[in-house]
């Protein structure tokens, strides 16, 4: 118990260095959601400590095949920083590399590093952890965006932004598309401004719309799967279903990029292209080595 203390009771005093990443998670088609911050501070003789700080406003609004937790870290007692003092977590192992690592300074040089920060090499690096749907990315400044949704980069959408939209288009059931970019713009914090209303949506407001919003959008979710699988089976009924053909991929050379990928000696885009095959594949043939 002591020693559990010791290493999550936060340092005293102002660190004279910090950096700071925004946690993403990436679901099955490359959108990302902020889940929260993590940041390095060093101190005076040597100490340093880990602060997460997860984004429990926006927690609250993701599925959770988008989001279940991170590695390492108690969620469910929900902290509002949660640290690891003079310890690298379990977060950070998992996707960086260590100092006893034969291609260390070759990964350091990729990313333009002289020198051994495990932090500083993640936030630059775009290599992933193959045991999750978690990156992180150096938080930057807050922007101020004024175009319309379909011309914002979604994925770079963090709290604090700011949105200025010249006003809300009826969101149905038969504007999907709409209430996607709605639901990611609102449930990654970014502050929305309707000109025409002259108008900022407010707190309140903001939760009404992100859980009407993730209840439209996982019905029409659903319903395009019953959609689907009835197609599915009146096409058997008729026995003019063969079903979709198993892609084919080299079990050896699966095995010799998995474990590069999981390693982290190549990314998940050079994974991708050396098996010539989807990320949604990818990660399913993943899942499957593992049984």
């Amino acid at each position: 118990m002591i020693r559990t203390t010791e290493y999550t009771t936060p340092l005293q005093g102002t660190p004279y260095h910090r950096s700071i990443g925004i946690i993403k998670a990436i679901d099955l088609d490359g959108s990302h959601y902020c889940v929260g911050e993590i940041s390095y501070e060093l101190f005076d003789e040597q100490n340093f400590q880990y602060v997460v700080t997860p984004y429990w406003e926006q927690i609250a609004y993701l599925p959770k095949r988008i989001f279940s937790g991170l590695p390492g870290f108690d969620l469910d007692v929900k902290r509002e920083h949660y640290y690891r003092v003079n310890i690298t977590p379990t977060f950070i192992q998992m996707r960086t590399p260590s100092e006893s690592r034969e291609d260390l300074w070759e990964l350091l040089e990729e990313v333009g590093l002289d020198y051994y920060d495990r932090f500083e090499w993640l936030l630059r690096s775009d290599k992933r952890c193959g045991d999750d749907n978690l990156i992180v990315s150096r938080k930057q400044e807050n922007k101020e965006y004024s175009d319309a949704i379909a011309d914002i980069d979604l994925n770079q959408i963090k709290p604090g932004d700011k949105i200025t939209l010249n006003k809300l288009h009826n969101i149905t059931a038969n504007d999907p598309d709409f209430a996607r970019c709605m639901y990611r713009l609102l449930v990654n914090g970014a502050d929305v401004h309707i000109l025409e209303e002259d108008r900022q949506i407010g707190v309140d407001e903001r939760k009404w719309m992100l859980y009407l919003l993730l209840n439209l959008l996982e019905y029409s979710e659903n319903y395009s799967k019953v959609r689907q699988e009835v197609g599915i089976y009146k096409a058997k009924r008729a026995k003019k279903y063969a079903g979709r053909a198993r892609i084919q991929i080299d079990l050896v050379k699966l095995n010799e990029i998995s474990k590069k990928f999981r390693s982290g000696a190549i990314s998940e885009e050079e994974a991708l292209k050396t098996l010539e095959i989807t990320r949604s594949t990818f990660y399913r043939r993943l899942r499957e080595l593992k049984l």
